[in-house]
């Protein structure tokens, strides 16, 4: 499920959380959470791009980040996007400290370089809307790719088993050919020395040609 439609899931606003400084600087700041709804979050991304690059050939090989940068989401380094907090989180020394110790310290560094919440969050919902909008034209090549191949891969085993039924009916008369082969000679060796025997009456040397039994066939 994407993030989005997690959001969607559980309701049409999601509490921001900020930390808002105190008139006395002396006091770490205050988190308080801020109700904002989807809609102030929603971010416009470049669909039609992002279906053109889906139709690419080899769409399963483009980077998460080239879907990105063609849905229109900044992709400097220097600019506060959810990569650049996941950076800020899974370094040292934030990523060996507590949740709630890491939160406070993420909040308090937006609120020290001004950075509102939200521009983050809509980052993160943008990157989002552009992987879930990629994902629907790819699905859909997907299954169109899986029928045609589905259908090519039935006729090859049609076709297969009807050379399987060939190959078969080939063995059959194969070997039904050399039994009347082999019945055949044996008829043959039978007359010829029929013949032989009769001749001998008459001539004084073999005049009939008679076959070894053991001959090999042709």
């Amino acid at each position: 499920m994407g993030f989005v439609k997690f959001l969607e899931g559980i309701g049409d606003r999601l509490g921001i959380l900020e930390a808002v400084c105190r008139s006395d600087t002396t006091e770490p700041a205050r988190i308080q959470t801020r109700i904002v709804t989807l809609r102030e979050l929603a971010s416009e991304i470049n669909a039609g791009e992002v279906r053109d690059l889906a139709d690419s050939p080899a769409e399963l090989a483009i980077p998460f980040e080239t879907i990105f940068e063609t849905a229109g989401i900044s992709s400097n380094p220097a600019d506060w996007t959810i990569d650049k907090l996941k950076q800020v989180v899974t370094s040292e020394p934030l990523k060996s400290k507590p949740r709630e110790e890491i939160q406070r310290a993420v909040l308090d560094l937006l609120n020290a370089e001004g950075i509102p919440v939200e521009r983050i969050v809509k980052d993160a919902m943008a990157r989002d809307q552009a992987l879930d909008s990629f994902e629907n034209c790819v699905r859909q090549k997907m299954q169109d790719r899986r029928g045609t191949r589905n259908k090519k891969l039935l006729e090859i085993e049609s076709q297969i088993k009807d050379l399987q039924e060939e190959c078969a009916g080939l063995r059959e008369k194969l070997e039904t050919d050399e039994e009347r082969w082999r019945e055949w000679r044996k008829q043959k060796r039978t007359r010829e020395r029929e013949l032989a025997s009769i001749a001998s009456y008459i001539v004084d040397h073999p005049v009939i040609t008679t076959d070894d039994e053991d001959a090999e066939s042709p």
